[in-house]
């Protein structure tokens, strides 16, 4: 057995090519909403873009050296015969055969309570013969995966590593009893069993005879959020991945105002949103936080801005759990899933047919340059009374803080136990949400509105909780949007079709849409009266004669003009083209 260390080790030397301009492959048509197993069919839930396939090593491998991928052979077939997409993984660590324990390969147990009933023990990875038979495994995954013909292989999207106990990638749960066999996620010995492990994967479903396949990581996150721990994994993908490759990252599209977001979107989002060179694709998946208090108070509302937030940080694919897919249609969120579906694959401006922006505003307490710190006191995670600070600055307009205790969680603790709606927090998302849509000096000529309506219920419609709106008194009286600069190519009229969503608050107040049809003066879509509904009602006209390229007023293609002395509310304008 001694060979077999050096021979798993030399993987890591199989690549050398650069990554600058590798392109996910990831079909476009896939992104979206995916059931998280194997239960549902698209048929029920026209929704599904696809479904997960994950195979515990000890039911693919029962006895050593045979394989069973009979349960993979119907999940191909199942997706190629409804024409949606699949993803496989293989579940090793404590899911291998307990005949490996007989070849050599020590049990680790942990101090972990959490999962006693699911796993008692754990192999030490670094093991030879571990090594040997998880080499083995990849191997023979990837030799029946190959085997298939090419029109079910393309129904393959991608292929997450699953290199520890679970996707989340360490060694074990709980440390280990023995400290011989401790594997943090910070060591090094665990590291470099992890980028052999990258390497016998890249070599197996992207190199030789077959159609490249794509590969999903986790915990691979270089250092933008200066979290220097993955610096290695993160330049090991990009100097030696030749194909298309993601990332799994979940915390996006599991709700809205949560700590840390704004850091993911500046690290991620670059390369998943217009990108350029390097272009991925990132994984989520739905847990039961649904489930849970906070987003109990609403589930419809909260559904939608976790499917609003996502999307504005360039989400892919969305996992969704049985029991938030069962509950979907009876409950009244699945319209959040069509959204979600609706942009999720929009990701370059020139051939995208949709653009969305809706209204929001996040009061980050991490910005000193929007709370300076001599007004609010010093910026700092544990500082609750800067946060209560900055909300008050904006409670006239319906802020809050309705969970002082949440201001302090971090984000997997938030999702547990919030129990309100908290419009400030530390690195949330602070501007609009949006994809290819922008506005035009949001603070400058518009203000911010949270809970519109009033305190948030469960029957609370899903665009009270943000939204923008006019100020008459301090001269707002206009809203100003433009699409991106690519989204339109030239100066010639076009159809365009614009939906907007508006609260009806007054009777008798008055505004319009306008829009740039490449004249001097910006031309009227549309224009209304309100009837003072106390709702949320929705617009949609279409254009034969638009031109867009910011020849409106301020640089703009379109625009919300106040036409009284009233002030009107609005969450989100869409804009639609027809791809010629």
């Amino acid at each position: 057995m001694r060979h077999i260390l050096p021979l798993f080790t030399a993987l890591a030397l199989v690549c050398t090519y650069s990554a600058t301009n590798i392109k996910a492959e990831v079909p476009l048509t896939a992104f979206g909403v995916w059931d998280r197993g194997s239960s549902f069919d698209p048929k029920d839930y026209p929704f599904l873009k696809g479904l997960s396939f994950n195979a515990p090593w000890a039911d693919a491998e029962r006895q050593p050296g045979l394989f069973d991928w009979s349960d993979l052979d119907q999940a191909v077939e199942k997706a190629f015969r409804n024409k949606s997409f699949l993803y496989l993984s293989l579940g090793v660590g404590p899911e291998a055969p307990e005949w490996i324990y007989e070849k050599g390969v020590p049990k680790v147990f942990t101090d972990d309570t959490r999962h006693q009933g699911k796993w008692e023990y754990y192999p030490y990875y670094l093991a030879p013969a571990y090594k040997f038979h998880f080499t083995r495994l990849i191997t023979e995954f990837g030799r029946h995966v190959r085997s298939y013909p090419r029109d079910k292989q393309d129904r393959i999207a991608f292929i997450q590593l699953k290199t520890g106990c679970t996707g989340d990638e360490a060694a074990y749960k709980g440390a280990a009893n023995d400290p011989r066999y401790e594997l943090p996620k910070t060591s090094p010995a665990w590291r470099t069993f992890r980028l052999e492990a990258f390497a016998l994967f890249v070599k197996t479903f992207q190199q030789g005879p077959g159609r490249p396949i794509d590969l999903l990581f986790n915990s691979v996150g270089g250092d933008a959020d200066g979290d220097e721990r993955y610096t290695e994994e993160w330049g090991w993908l990009t100097t030696h991945v030749k194909q298309g490759f993601g990332i799994k990252n979940g915390a996006l599209s599991r709700g809205h105002h949560l700590k840390g977001e704004r850091a993911l979107y500046e690290q991620w989002t670059k390369f998943l949103i217009d990108p350029k060179g390097l272009t991925l694709f990132r994984r989520s998946e739905m847990d039961q936080t649904w489930r849970k208090p906070w987003y109990q108070l609403n589930v419809p509302l909260s559904f939608y801005w976790g499917a609003v937030n996502a999307l504005n940080g360039g989400q892919s694919v969305w996992d969704i759990t049985k029991s938030a897919l069962e509950a979907s249609k009876e409950e009244g969120f699945d319209s959040s899933f069509y959204f979600f579906n609706k942009y999720a694959g929009q990701i370059h401006p020139e051939t995208a047919t949709d653009a969305f922006c809706a209204l929001h505003k996040g009061l980050d307490a991490a910005d000193t340059k929007a709370y300076p710190e001599d007004k609010f006191g010093k910026a700092s995670p544990q500082n609750v009374s800067r946060m209560l600070k900055i909300t008050e600055e904006y409670a006239r307009y319906g802020a809050k803080v309705d969970d002082k205790d949440a201001l302090l969680m971090g984000q997997v603790e938030q999702r547990r136990s919030q129990e309100g709606f908290n419009d400030v927090g530390w690195q949330i998302w602070p501007d609009n949400y949006s994809r290819f849509l922008y506005q035009i000096d949001a603070d400058k000529t518009s203000v911010p509105l949270w809970r519109v309506g009033g305190p948030i219920t469960k029957s609370s419609p899903i665009y009270a909780r943000f939204a923008r709106g006019f100020e008459h008194a301090s001269g707002k009286d206009a809203m100003y949007f433009k699409l991106h600069d690519r989204f339109f190519k030239d100066d010639k009229a076009k159809v365009v079709t614009i939906h907007l969503v508006w609260y009806d608050g007054r009777e008798g107040s008055t505004w319009k849409l306008l829009y740039d049809a490449g004249d001097p003066v910006m031309k009227t879509a549309f224009s209304v009266t309100g009837a003072g509904t106390k709702k949320w009602h929705d617009k949609t006209v279409t254009l034969t004669d638009a031109v867009m390229r910011h020849g409106g007023t301020r640089g703009s293609d379109i625009a919300l003009v106040n036409t009284d002395d009233r002030d009107d509310i609005f969450s989100i304008l869409e804009v639609h083209r027809d791809l010629p």
